[in-house]
């Protein structure tokens, strides 16, 4: 995929029932009159007053947040829709007078616990409080602690506050106006003029056409478009590369991988073992594209990846959708169904047809979409995001992802759902939305078998993508920042004098060729897939978070399968946690597979391997 297809950035910050957005004076007033009150403060402030203080910093940068995405722009041509310029300048100014309070949180001296905070005791080290760390473990905070625990990880790496300010605005003219070029140059035309009506986003769609002939002729027509901005590509890379570097140095951290990495509590040690365990299991990624040509009958090219196969779901309205949704829940946690039912109605109707439209069954890969949709939906009710205390400059400008917490809950309730819908295709009491319909014995266990398959499928490739593929662009990220760029060298993204080929399209070649082996052919336009990567211009070491939250989620559902009467109580320990309130390691500890080992999160692949060796029994069982 050329452009993030996520949903719009900063949507959820907004909606129907809440405050109105102070317009962007009554703001400006609104950040002032924050900093007059607690500027030079911070360090005087009981945990009920710093509680209140950080409910208005999360207030204020939700409204900058929704500014943002009323004011969205859509870049055309493309399915990417940024913020204006105008409102950026305006969120990072604001944001830039804000910084002081997490700078002042993190310069909390360490006091004696007799003392108040503004008096230095001659106390031994040892025996003095560190009022950061204290924040983090009050409970009264606990909504805002993964904001402080953040802060204390990242402390010693922050410079005085003249200096982070000037960076701060610094940036529309440097990092993000290198970002925002990089996405105009992808929307212009890539096209003839006589074909316009072709945009990128339609190029883009059309990799999963039923037509092997239409999907060739449009990943053909999206390489041209790359390779013709590859040079430029190049250079902007280069400069932003260059950037991180810079800032990573000046932050005191070894590499800018583990300044990003840091950020979210990784330690690059620690992915790189990760990304090894991944590496030595590229055979499952085969083994499934194998099964998919057979199922075709045909080979795939890296233009097939995903082209739809299988029997198509049988359609679904809004209605069924959420009760299925609802009775899978039902069966694998009755507490949370329960918990869930009220919330039934709004789900429901938000996936239903826009009103004056009657709402007839869906079709196609529809049903499918309406039942991910309210997966998510309850995904997201019964674990909420945390609260979004500060936005990253990514954030601010656009390229807003899920949280992590939101990617491992959502993969892990698809897999429930899917345990639910075999249930039904193996012989047990049918789902309710196929009971209800009347049907014979046979159609009960056919709707059941036909949609547990699209459903494994598209779980399948979401997992494949997440783990393989997004482990290809951080391999290929480590080789970028540990190349000669960064002594200054343009070389490695320069045209090489052997071809037309570029250095980072041929290392990304040679990385795609080791992880489809024979099972995959590679074709020639693969090689400036690059040029249209987010995670490499928007989103800097953003692949391991991806990576990192599927895996998570399948060795997760691997502890349930093992015990199920172990989990459940740990999982529900995790429901009934404050969002906000726990770390990665602390989130996954909860859900039994701890972050500190390797080889624990690396169990996600027998699970993935699992779910493979049910697709081919799925198979096996359509042609008996």
């Amino acid at each position: 995929m050329v452009f993030p297809t996520s949903d719009p950035p900063f949507d959820h910050f907004s909606g129907p029932g809440e405050e109105p957005i102070p317009a962007w004076d009554e703001l400006e007033e609104q950040v002032q009159q924050f900093a007059r009150c607690y500027r030079g403060q911070v360090a005087q402030l009981s945990p009920p007053e710093l509680g209140k203080a950080l409910q208005v910093l999360l207030q204020l940068t939700q409204a900058l947040a929704a500014h943002l995405a009323e004011g969205r722009e859509g870049i055309p041509a493309t399915p990417v829709q940024a913020p204006s310029w105008r409102d950026l300048e305006r969120a990072i100014s604001l944001q830039s007078h804000l910084l002081f309070f997490p700078l002042e949180l993190q310069s909390l001296l360490a006091v004696s616990p007799d003392e108040p905070a503004a008096e230095l005791p001659p106390e031994p080290e040892e025996r003095r409080l560190d009022l950061l760390a204290a924040a983090c473990a009050d409970p009264g905070l606990r909504p805002f602690r993964q904001f402080l625990c953040g802060l204390l990880q990242q402390r010693g790496h922050q410079q005085a506050e003249p200096l982070e300010r000037l960076l701060h605005q610094q940036r529309l003219a440097g990092r993000l106006a290198w970002r925002q070029l990089w996405q105009v140059t992808l929307s212009s035309p890539a096209l003839p003029q006589q074909q316009s009506t072709e945009t990128l986003a339609h190029l883009q769609s059309l990799q999963t056409h039923p037509s092997a002939e239409i999907r060739w002729a449009a990943y053909q027509r999206l390489g041209q478009h790359l390779e013709a901005h590859a040079e430029l590509g190049g250079f902007i890379l280069s400069v932003l590369i260059r950037d991180h570097l810079w800032e990573a140095q000046w932050r005191g951290y070894d590499s800018a991988a583990e300044l990003y990495l840091a950020r979210h509590g990784l330690g690059q040690p620690f992915w790189e073992q990760l990304l090894d365990g991944i590496r030595d299991r590229f055979d499952l990624f085969q083994r499934y594209y194998r099964l998919k040509s057979r199922a075709l009958g045909r080979s795939i090219r890296t233009c097939d990846l995903y082209a739809p196969w299988g029997d198509p779901a049988p359609p679904l309205t809004a209605a069924e959708a959420t009760s299925l949704v609802w009775a899978a829940l039902q069966e694998f946690c009755p507490d949370c169904a329960a918990q869930a039912k009220p919330w039934l109605p709004e789900i429901r109707s938000n996936l239903e047809a826009p009103a004056g439209k009657p709402e007839t069954p869906s079709l196609g890969g529809e049903p499918l979409a309406l039942l991910l949709q309210a997966l998510e939906a309850l995904s997201r009710r019964l674990r909420p995001e945390g609260p979004r205390v500060w936005l990253d400059l990514e954030e601010l400008q656009g390229t807003i992802q899920p949280s992590w917490e939101i990617r491992v809950h959502t993969a892990f309730l698809q897999q429930m759902l899917l345990d639910y819908l075999l249930e039904g295709a193996r012989g047990t009491p049918a789902p309710p939305r196929l009971r209800d319909r009347g049907s014979g014995p046979e159609a009960l266990r056919s709707g059941s078998l036909t949609l547990a398959q699209a459903l494994l499928i598209h779980h399948l490739e979401a997992q494949l993508q997440a783990v393989f593929y997004q482990s290809l662009i951080a391999r290929l990220e480590l080789l970028l920042y540990r190349s000669e760029i960064s002594q200054g060298d343009t070389a490695p993204l320069a045209p090489s004098e052997a071809g037309p080929t570029y250095w980072v399209g041929e290392e990304w070649l040679k990385l795609s060729q080791e992880l489809c082996g024979d099972a995959v052919e590679l074709l020639p336009e693969e090689q400036f897939r690059w040029v249209g990567m987010p995670e490499l211009f928007l989103r800097p070491f953003s692949a391991p978070q991806v990576s990192l939250a599927s895996l998570v989620a399948l060795a997760c559902y691997r502890q349930y399968h093992l015990s199920p009467r172990t989990f459940l109580p740990s999982y529900l320990n995790w429901l009934a946690s404050p969002p906000g309130s726990l770390s990665w390691a602390e989130s996954a500890q909860l859900l039994q597979v701890e972050l500190s080992d390797p080889e624990a999160v690396l169990q996600g692949l027998e699970e993935l391997e699992h779910w493979i060796e049910v697709l081919e029994e799925l198979l096996e069982e359509d042609q008996n």
